[in-house]
């Protein structure tokens, strides 16, 4: 039985990893500051996944 799963955006993962390296390390190495970057993923459902009872 396929499994519901959660689906990570690797191809975005990676490439918004690459730019904050290069960011990171461009003319404005010495200003380093933190931030939260949230990338969406994906609800993948497939059969294990149902759908509630209707309660009575």
């Amino acid at each position: 039985m396929p499994l519901t799963s959660v689906r990570q955006p690797a191809f975005r993962i990676g490439h918004t990893a690459a730019e904050l390296l290069i960011e990171e390390t461009g003319e404005d190495a010495d200003t380093h500051h933190h931030r939260r970057i949230v990338l969406q993923p994906e609800l993948v459902v497939r059969d294990s996944t149902f759908a509630p009872k209707p309660v009575a």
